[in-house]
């Protein structure tokens, strides 16, 4: 019987095969239709049941996104063992696979942020790979806005600068970016500006779609909704089971019809620290994702990813279903003192309330 497989499938397969071709798996290697590099990332449970992220539609942009998806502080801190009791960065070949792995998975979100190698290492992993057209990618423009007219060329220069690093002529999205303290006499500055110059680059084909997302006190997103939340297509607000003033600010999101994307599931790692997530405590960096998409107001739940065992786990949080036992472990967890002054503007306006 001959198997007739969807073009998407087809696309799939096309693309695994140009990808161990291009890393020497010769051609016997390269007619398999199986994952990419299959022996050397997949977990068994995942070769077993070919289990792959889920799905939900990003608000009035329609998209359909990966549930999960990779955050730009993957690439530019120091978090992979060294073997010296040390850590460093990722390499771009690590990047490749650790991209490969989640796109095969079903991935199909990646964010970036401010640090340069968070645009340049995952746009060299998605060129080696051929795959830009195969996901959506998000820049944020960061911490520069003043509600002036000089906005409009911070965010051009931003936008061009991210276009190269990414390797491509467009993004999908565009996120303005700032704290309170860029600009402590407005709250959320005046985006008039901002806007003018995202008009433009929607114009010339260099970004698709626009949101915002802050490091703001809740009550200054609402306020961002009710005053531009009829122009924008998206937010990104930060959520966690510490954290869980977002939950108040959904519903007001989802009635302007923006797409959200969630931060900060560990609070950049604050969370795990000084946990044993290789005994007692191991699935922890799971069940931190899995408890976020359990809000089905949430569209996608961005995590870091710094090794292929983290692609591996934080993976598989789409069809994890929190036992009561891990539930009531996180409880614990929420329980936990963040002073680390970084997250501060997180402890005062973030906690549950």
């Amino acid at each position: 019987m001959v198997k007739h497989i969807s073009k998407q499938e087809s696309e799939i397969i096309s693309t695994r095969r140009e990808f161990l071709k291009q890393f020497g798996f010769g051609a016997a290697a390269a007619g398999m239709a199986t994952p990419l590099l299959d022996n050397a990332y997949s977990a068994p449970e995942q070769k077993a049941t070919g289990r792959r992220v889920k799905y939900r539609v990003l608000g009035k942009t329609g998209l359909r996104v990966s549930e999960i998806g990779i955050g730009g502080h993957s690439w530019a801190y120091k978090q992979v063992p060294d073997g010296q009791e040390g850590f460093r960065r990722p390499t771009v070949n690590e990047a490749v696979r650790m991209i490969a792995a989640s796109m095969d998975m079903g991935v199909n979100f990646l964010d970036s942020c401010t640090a340069l190698e968070e645009s340049s290492v995952p746009g060299e992993a998605l060129k080696r790979l051929k795959a830009r057209d195969k996901v959506i990618v998000s820049i944020r423009v960061s911490h520069k806005m003043k509600g002036v007219k000089a906005d409009k060329q911070e965010i051009y220069k931003w936008t061009e600068d991210r276009l190269k690093l990414w390797q491509t002529d467009y993004v999908d999205m565009c996120l303005l970016c700032n704290t309170e303290n860029d600009t402590p006499q407005s709250g959320y500055w005046d985006m008039s500006y901002s806007i003018e110059a995202l008009d433009k680059l929607k114009q010339q084909g260099k970004i698709r779609f626009t949101g915002f997302g802050c490091h703001f006190r809740p009550e200054l997103f609402l306020e961002a909704f009710d005053k531009f939340g009829d122009y924008f297509d998206i937010c990104s607000i930060p959520y966690n089971v510490r954290h869980r003033a977002a939950e108040k600010l959904l519903p007001a999101a989802k009635k302007k019809g923006l797409g959200v994307i969630t931060i900060k599931p560990f609070v950049r790692g604050a969370l795990l620290k000084d946990r044993d997530l290789k005994g007692t405590e191991a699935g922890l960096p799971r069940d931190l994702i899995a408890f976020v998409l359990e809000n089905k107001l949430v569209d996608i739940c961005t995590c870091g990813v710094h090794t292929i065992e983290q692609v591996r786990e934080n993976l598989s949080a789409s069809w994890t279903k929190l036992s009561e036992v891990r539930r009531q472990r996180l409880k614990k967890l929420a329980a936990t003192f963040i002073g680390d002054r970084e997250y501060a503007w997180l402890e005062q306006g973030w906690l549950y309330a």
